[in-house]
């Protein structure tokens, strides 16, 4: 059977979701708009793949007490809320536990993070003994296109050529701490040159040599699958699609077997 795909989204409407959106209507993908009280309720158990666009971001508290706003009418306020560390992070972990399948793009990609995998921030340097995020007088990379390397072993990327252009807006690069490979991460994209600017302006663009652009990992049965770059951007990157579609057809396959 087909895979139940839910692509989450906010009231007032998200300008990465209303994209990703319009990409699976126009290769007729089947899906359901989710939102922040639905996951904090406990809906994803109706589906097999959550995706997270760029914008879905992790709030600490939890986000759904805005659904009480007289001002906005009845019938619209269980869309209210947001994303919260404290309640929708235990709800995705649970639906990845049991076996769901998980895509967060971009900035959602903080959720590996809250999810307590071995993962760092690549673009870092040493000041006074700690590591803090480069600054953007010395790293700053907007709406550009770069070369990365593929691991197309993975069938996670089938059909993907071993170096691809992505697109990258200050996007999240990630680096592997020791005891990754043993939580069944691995990586999918990375950076194997200290120039990898192929259109538009990469300042500093050195420091993302070695760096990771995009991984899998596994969640107890589940698969949650991370990419920094914006591989879904306003429709427009075909090249980096199949990233998305490949985890699609996957757990509809899985579903089936």
């Amino acid at each position: 059977r087909k895979a139940r795909i839910a692509l989450w989204d906010r009231y007032g409407g998200s300008m990465a979701s209303g994209w990703i959106r319009w990409m699976l209507e126009r290769f007729e993908f089947d899906f359901q708009l989710i939102y922040p009280p639905e996951i904090d309720a406990g809906a994803l158990s109706n589906y097999d793949v959550l995706i997270l666009p760029s914008d879905a971001s992790f709030g600490g508290r939890g986000g759904t007490n805005e659904n009480n706003d007289p001002t906005v009418p009845l019938e619209w306020r269980n869309r209210m809320g947001s994303l919260s560390t404290d309640t929708s992070v235990p709800k995705i972990k649970e639906f990845l536990e049991a076996g769901g399948t998980v895509i967060a793009i971009g900035s959602a990609g903080s959720l590996a993070r809250h999810l307590g995998l071995p993962i760092e921030n690549h673009v870092v340097e040493m000041v006074d003994g700690q590591e803090r995020p480069v600054p953007r007088d010395k790293f700053y990379v907007p709406t550009s296109l770069l070369r990365m390397d593929v691991n197309t072993s993975n069938s996670s990327t089938w059909g993907m050529p071993k170096q691809a252009d992505v697109f990258f807006d200050n996007s999240p690069v990630y680096r592997l701490l020791p005891g990754a490979e043993n939580r069944g991460i691995t990586p999918l994209l990375s950076f194997g040159s200290a120039s990898p600017l192929r259109s538009g302006w990469a300042w500093g663009q050195e420091r993302l040599n070695g760096g990771v652009g995009g991984f899998e990992a596994f969640v107890g049965e589940g698969k949650l699958l991370v990419y920094g770059p914006e591989i879904t951007f306003r429709a427009q990157p075909y090249g980096t699609f199949k990233l998305l579609f490949n985890a699609l057809y996957k757990t509809s396959l899985r579903q089936r077997h």
